[in-house]
């Protein structure tokens, strides 16, 4: 299972779930959405401290294309994202 968490700190809640509402048409594909933690609200920060994606390694390179489609039509209209794999231990 590949998990990757996506940031954007200017992004709007709603768009967050949008992305998430997208990305989990994607079969196989699991997406939760972590609070920000941070002791001092900022109205330019998302609430969203980060999207986490879980998928098969072996996800269908179908499956692959469209999950990237997805994400790069967001970082078209909102800016790339901040990307990072956690590897299971």
């Amino acid at each position: 299972m590949i998990t990757e968490c996506l940031r954007r700190e200017d992004l709007p809640l709603a768009i967050y779930r949008e992305v998430a509402a997208h990305l989990q048409q994607v079969p196989q594909v699991k997406v939760e959405l972590e609070l920000r933690r941070s002791p001092k609200f900022n109205y330019f920060h998302s609430q969203i401290g980060e999207m986490r994606l879980h998928y098969p390694a072996d996800l269908p390179q179908g499956d692959r294309q469209q999950l990237e489609a997805i994400l790069s039509f967001y970082a078209e209209r909102y800016g790339a994202w901040q990307r990072d794999s956690i590897n299971p231990e």
